[in-house]
């Protein structure tokens, strides 16, 4: 359990919600851009998957780790350009 990198991406991914949700309640708000924010809330969890997949070194979840970590890079490539767009559609229908 303790070299299972799946483990550790998923409770990456319930500590990052938990902290979104958390933040939403308090209504913290960034000093940073609201881009860069949602950049960094999109591609935050497929980094460290990115950085855990060159450390992993020789395992049995090795192989299927790759190709998990390529699947979330496209999820989080396509969840990002359609939420922007979804995002900056949203802003012009309010002016």
């Amino acid at each position: 359990m303790k070299n299972n990198p799946f483990l550790t991406v998923i409770l990456l991914f319930c500590i990052q919600v938990l902290l979104i949700k958390y933040l939403d309640y308090l209504d913290f708000e960034f000093e940073m851009g609201q881009g860069l924010y949602f950049a960094f809330v999109c591609f935050f969890i497929p980094i460290v998957s990115v950085i855990l997949n060159g450390f992993t070194g020789e395992s049995r979840y090795q192989k299927s780790f790759r190709y998990f970590t390529f699947f979330i890079i496209i999820i989080s490539f396509l969840a990002f350009v359609a939420l922007s767009y979804l995002g900056a559609l949203g802003r012009a229908y309010q002016h």
